[in-house]
C-alpha cells in the first residue's frame, strides 16, 4: 500500500472553488519510482479532484523532474498512465511521442564506469567542509564516472515542450547538483543557470556511476538526488498553502498514516527494520537508503510546517516494495509497479480521506 501523511487540513477540491496554493513535489526514485509515481499522481488526481499539473510550483528530482516536466508541459496523470501502459496517447503533449521506457536509458544495469574519480573539485571541498555536504553528495565524487547517457530522457521532453529555453511563467523547478562544487541548483529558479527544460532535466537524471554528467552552461551536472531524494525544503519560501510530496524512494512508517508517531520516529523506523527483511546485498543497502531518505524527508516536511505550509506525504509500502524489488532500475519489473501503486494509493488516500 501507499501512505499519505497529513499534517493540517485536508485538501480542499471543488470545481469553481477557489483551493489553497499548492506545491507538487516528485522525488527520485529510477525508472520504477517513476512507474510508482505515474500510479500516485493518478491516485491524487481521483481523490481529491485536483490536477497536479496546476500546482503552483512543481518541483521535480531525478525521474520525478522527467514527470514533473511533462506534468507542466499539459500532460494529465491518466496519460502519463497510458504511456507507460504502451497504450496510444492521442491528445495532448503526448500524442504521437514513442519512448521505450524498458530500453530508452540502457536497461537494468549500467554501462562499465569510468577508471577514474567523478569529482575531484568536489572531493576536495567536501574532504575540507564535511558538514557542508550529505553524505551522498560527497560519495558522489568518488564514484566513477558513468557512461550511460541521458539523452532519450531529452529527447522526450523536447517532444513535449513548445520551445527550447524555459517557458514564461512555468511552474516547473528541477534540481541538480554542481558536480564542481557539489552545490545544489534549481533550475528554473531566478539566479540559476540559463538551461532549456530538457537540459535541466538530463542534468538531474545524472546518476553518477551510471551515467556521464550532463553540461548546462559549460558546467557539469548529476542527480538532484545526490542532495535529497525529494529535496522537499525548497517549498518554502514560495507562498504555498500545502504541499504534496510524492517520494518513491521512502517508507510508509504506521499503518493509520502518520509518519511520526506518538512513539517516536526511531520506534516507528526500527519497527519497519523488522518486518522488512531484504535478502541480499543489494536489498539491504536499498533498505538502509529507504530509511536515511524518511528520515531526510521527515526532516524537511517539519522545516515546512514550521513555516505554516501543509503536507500531504505519500510513499510506497511494503506491498509495494515487494514488487518494486532492490533494482529500481529493472524493466520487468515496471508494469506490475505501476498496477500495484494505482490500487494502494487509491485506498491510502481513500483511507485517509
Amino acid at each position: 500500500m501507499v501512505t499519505q501523511v497529513s499534517t493540517g487540513d485536508g485538501p480542499v477540491a471543488a470545481s469553481g472553488v477557489r483551493g489553497p496554493r499548492r506545491g507538487l513535489v516528485l522525488g527520485g526514485g529510477g525508472m520504477l519510482g517513476a512507474a510508482w509515481t505515474v500510479g500516485a499522481l493518478c491516485a491524487v488526481e481521483e481523490a481529491t479532484g485536483w490536477r497536479p499539473g496546476d500546482a503552483e510550483v512543481i518541483l521535480g528530482t531525478s525521474a520525478g523532474a522527467i514527470l514533473g516536466s511533462l506534468l507542466a508541459a499539459g500532460v494529465g496523470p491518466a496519460q502519463l498512465r497510458d504511456h507507460q501502459r504502451g497504450l496510444p496517447v492521442t491528445e495532448g503533449p503526448l500524442a504521437g511521442v514513442e519512448f521505450d521506457y524498458d530500453t530508452a536509458v540502457g536497461g537494468a544495469l549500467p554501462p562499465r564506469p569510468g577508471a577514474r574519480i567523478g569529482s575531484p573539485g568536489l572531493l576536495r571541498n567536501a574532504v575540507r567542509h564535511p558538514r557542508d555536504y550529505p553524505f551522498l553528495t560527497m560519495v558522489s565524487a568518488m564514484v566513477p564516472p558513468g557512461r550511460g547517457s541521458v539523452a532519450p530522457v531529452g529527447d522526450l521532453v523536447r517532444a513535449t515542450a513548445d520551445e527550447d529555453g524555459w517557458p514564461a511563467g512555468s511552474p516547473l523547478r528541477v534540481v541538480a547538483v554542481d558536480y564542481r562544487n557539489g552545490r545544489r541548483v534549481v533550475f528554473g529558479d531566478l539566479g540559476a543557470p540559463p538551461a532549456a527544460v530538457a537540459e535541466a532535466v538530463m542534468a538531474s537524471c545524472a546518476i553518477p556511476g551510471w551515467f556521464a554528467p550532463a553540461e548546462v552552461a559549460g558546467a557539469r551536472y548529476v542527480d538532484g538526488g545526490c542532495w535529497s531524494a525529494t529535496n522537499a525544503d525548497l517549498m518554502g519560501g514560495r507562498d504555498l498553502d500545502e504541499v504534496y510530496v510524492l517520494a518513491p524512494m521512502a517508507l510508509r512508517l504506521h499503518p493509520e498514516g502518520r509518519t511520526e508517531p506518538a512513539r517516536g520516529m526511531a520506534a516507528a523506523l526500527r519497527e519497519w527494520k523488522d518486518r522488512d527483511r531484504p535478502r541480499g546485498v543489494l536489498a539491504q543497502l536499498v533498505s538502509r537508503y529507504r530509511r536515511t531518505v524518511t528520515r531526510q524527508l521527515l526532516r524537511e516536511a517539519r522545516e515546512l510546517r514550521a513555516a505554516g505550509v501543509r503536507v500531504q506525504l505519500l510513499a510506497p509500502t511494503l506491498a509495494d516494495l515487494a514488487v518494486m524489488g532492490p533494482n529500481l532500475m529493472d524493466p520487468a519489473r515496471r508494469p506490475q509497479v505501476l498496477e500495484t501503486a494505482l490500487l494502494t494509493s487509491r485506498a491510502a488516500l481513500a483511507a485517509v480521506r
